[in-house]
């Protein structure tokens, strides 16, 4: 069955398959027991105890997967009058601009179906280069240009998407917009949406809106949106840990205390108000920050919303690395230095430092090569450790295949999915992973070097 990038077919459910990870376990396994020894060495503790530390997180992601297993895509017919605006913040590159075209384009044709009263709010710099051809595109439709100003500096002195979020939501107290009857929805500027987006926006405002104040989706990333095969597949990771790990938090706990993303996110208004933007003068995930003040005001308030944005992975390789270094430094800066108090901030580091884990799992892999190779004689793989490995390996490769999965059945392209599985566990194992592990490290370092800047990659039309 097809979901659906726009007029597909949408298939019944959401949730990942559970099926996968016993195969990959008892292939997994099989490996680790040919290779057991009874002698331990300091790398062996090191490992073992390295993947037990994880073992929460992963039981986490198997209850928000078997939580989410039954979950179906909105298919709501009806229409609310409730006013929604969708938000985007962008720099409006020109190289950029079509990506943008892509998500407004698809707002403009699928909002009516379920939405009588709604716009699209715009939110870039003075100084961005496509300004006018934006303005000249979307004259006379339903689209508003929120230009932040150049001295325009926030109480905290925020920065990068930050300050452009707080300046916007300024813009609307102005307009006396941040009121309960007005709700709010997130986009990237590389993220379209279908009318499954729409349905569930409408049907969490009729329905839940007056208990569940936050609701945030599934983020999808087509293959025909993506050029480069790596980028591509080493983005399958995030639709099943939207599926399985946010939403154990998110809809489970009701409690994201996990942070959130800054698209296919809806809030409404004056919750939005209160929380706001202004997160000081460091590169912050300002949409995980946003979801752990959200925890602490509003425990229980928020929900699921089942439908898909459809991104964009990176062009390429490395601005793949870009972007995963930027993830690091913010989510860093804000589990070390944000602005809430430190339980809330807990666990978002625990979450970083086990993402960071991935280092260990290739290392194995390794070993067993080399030895099989007869590079090397000596044993390390003790039966605990073994165990562990094989756990967390097979962790990973599920989480991987499934998010494949996902993509693939959004994708237009006509790759059978079997191909796409056979080239993606290889490639997991030897560019992927180190990859990851690659942009980690870049992220550290630029971490303890203090950066500041925010680079913006190109997004794939």
């Amino acid at each position: 069955m097809k979901w659906n990038t726009g007029e597909r077919e949408l298939g019944p459910r959401l949730g990942v398959s559970l099926w996968v990870l016993v195969a990959i376990f008892f292939s997994v396994i099989y490996l680790a027991i040919v290779n057991f020894s009874n002698v331990w060495t300091p790398f062996s503790i090191y490992a073992t105890l390295s993947w037990s530390f994880g073992m929460p997180i992963i039981i986490m992601s198997f209850v928000g997967a078997l939580s989410s297993h039954s979950m179906r895509i909105s298919k709501f017919t009806g229409r609310i009058d409730r006013k929604v605006i969708f938000e985007i913040p962008t720099i409006a590159k020109i190289s950029n601009l079509p990506a943008l075209y892509r998500v407004v384009d698809s707002i403009l044709k699928f909002a009516p179906r379920n939405l009588d009263n709604w716009r699209v709010d715009l939110v870039t710099e003075d100084w961005s280069e496509g300004i006018e051809q934006i303005r000249e595109r979307y004259e006379g439709k339903n689209v508003n240009l929120i230009v932040v100003p150049s001295s325009y500096e926030t109480k905290m002195k925020s920065l990068n998407k930050s300050r452009a979020l707080q300046y916007a939501l300024e813009y609307h107290i102005g307009k006396g917009e941040m009121s309960k009857d007005t709700w709010l929805f997130h986009l990237d500027d590389d993220a379209s949406v279908g009318s499954d987006t729409i349905a569930a926006i409408a049907e969490h405002i009729k329905f839940k809106g007056n208990k569940y104040l936050l609701a945030q989706g599934v983020l999808a990333f087509p293959h025909d949106n993506s050029n480069s095969i790596i980028a591509k597949f080493a983005d399958s990771m995030r639709p099943t840990d939207d599926m399985t790990r946010f939403y154990f938090f998110t809809a489970l706990l009701k409690t994201p205390l996990v942070g959130l993303h800054g698209e296919n996110l809806l809030v409404r208004g004056d919750v939005e108000s209160e929380i706001g933007w202004d997160n000081g003068t460091r590169p912050i995930s300002d949409d995980s920050c946003f979801g752990l003040r959200f925890s602490s005001k509003y425990p229980g308030k928020s929900s699921f919303l089942p439908a898909f944005t459809y991104g964009a992975s990176p062009s390429s390789v490395r601005d793949m690395l870009k972007q995963r270094r930027r993830w690091l430094v913010d989510l860093t800066n804000l589990g070390i230095y944000g602005p809430l108090p430190w339980k809330y901030r807990l666990l978002l580091i625990y979450s970083v430092l086990f993402w960071s884990s991935m280092i260990t799992q290739n290392v194995i892999l390794g070993v067993m090569i080399l030895q099989h190779l007869h590079v090397i004689t000596f044993e390390i793989i003790t039966p605990p450790m073994g165990v562990m490995w094989a756990f967390t390996f097979s962790f990973w490769i599920w989480f991987y295949w499934n998010g494949l999965h996902i993509n693939h059945q959004v994708s237009k392209e006509k790759t059978p999915f079997w191909k796409k599985a056979l080239i993606m566990v290889p490639m997991f194992f030897f560019i992927i992973g180190p990859l990851e592990t690659i942009g980690g490290v870049w992220g550290l370092y630029a971490f303890l070097r203090n950066e500041r800047k925010f680079e913006v990659i190109s997004k794939p039309t």
